[in-house]
């Protein structure tokens, strides 16, 4: 059994057009057991003039000895005729949602 939880992230997207973007959220749902799990993540990221949407799903669980943090990277949707590329980690720290068992994901 895995408990509900989430992962805070914040990295920073790869210059493209002089300009980048923070990419910035929660994971949400939980998918798989407790030393083999995965989560989504989806979001708006906005510069200026013109947002790009992700989504995506995070890697494998990184274990560490307070718990344990997942790497995300994917690709800004192309909007405006170009797209941003980012990659990083989400916080070990994890905060847990209403009720103790995970919820399957709809996709």
């Amino acid at each position: 059994m895995i408990y509900r939880h989430t992962h805070y992230f914040k990295v920073d997207s790869k210059i493209v057009r002089g300009h980048f973007h923070h990419v910035v959220g929660y994971t949400e749902y939980v998918i798989g057991t407790e030393s083999f799990h995965f989560h989504i993540y989806i979001g708006i990221s906005t510069y200026t003039d013109h947002t790009h949407n992700y989504s995506g799903i995070t890697g494998l669980p990184i274990k560490t000895e307070n718990g344990h943090y997942h790497k995300i990277q994917g690709i800004l949707e192309c909007t405006d005729d170009h797209e941003h590329k980012f990659k990083g980690y989400t916080s070990e720290e994890i905060s847990y949602s209403k009720g103790k068992e995970t919820r399957e994901a709809f996709i």
